[in-house]
């Protein structure tokens, strides 16, 4: 799949969803995504007293995946679609964003020497916009 049939493929499912759906849609996932990722990042540094940064994104990871999927599963997408699959694919995409904020946190922690909470916020950006691309037009869909 090339740019162009990207680009075809989100103008076509811009049109069925509509701007209103779209916009309530990404402001319950910006809601959600705001909880879990207090939650997450609350984790992360509590569990940092256990663990090293990798341990404690593993553990924190999982907690705040599930609390994703059920929010938005049943509140932000309303999916009545195969909950197995759909688990699946979320998980698929979470996959994703957990190697994107392992590499990032590597590169700023071991290479750019930032401390692991820092780093964690610089990285959370990043994993939100491929998160929501990702549940909108793959997990969800």
């Amino acid at each position: 799949m090339n740019s162009l049939d990207i680009h075809k493929l989100l103008l076509r499912e811009s049109y069925k969803i509509g701007p209103a759906s779209s916009l309530k849609q990404l402001s319950k996932f910006g809601l959600i995504g705001i909880l879990n990722t207090i939650l997450g990042y609350g984790l992360f540094v509590i569990f940092l007293n256990w663990t090293n940064y990798f341990g404690a994104l593993v553990f924190s990871h999982i907690i705040a995946v599930t609390h994703s999927y059920l929010w938005n599963k049943f509140w932000t997408f309303k999916s009545s679609r195969n909950p197995l699959k759909e688990f699946i694919k979320f998980n698929s995409v979470y996959f994703l964003v957990f190697v994107v904020n392992a590499i990032t946190l590597f590169l700023l922690v071991d290479v750019f020497n930032l401390d692991p909470r820092v780093g964690q916020l610089f990285a959370l950006p990043i994993i939100t916009i491929i998160s929501f691309a990702g549940h909108k037009y793959w997990s969800f869909k």
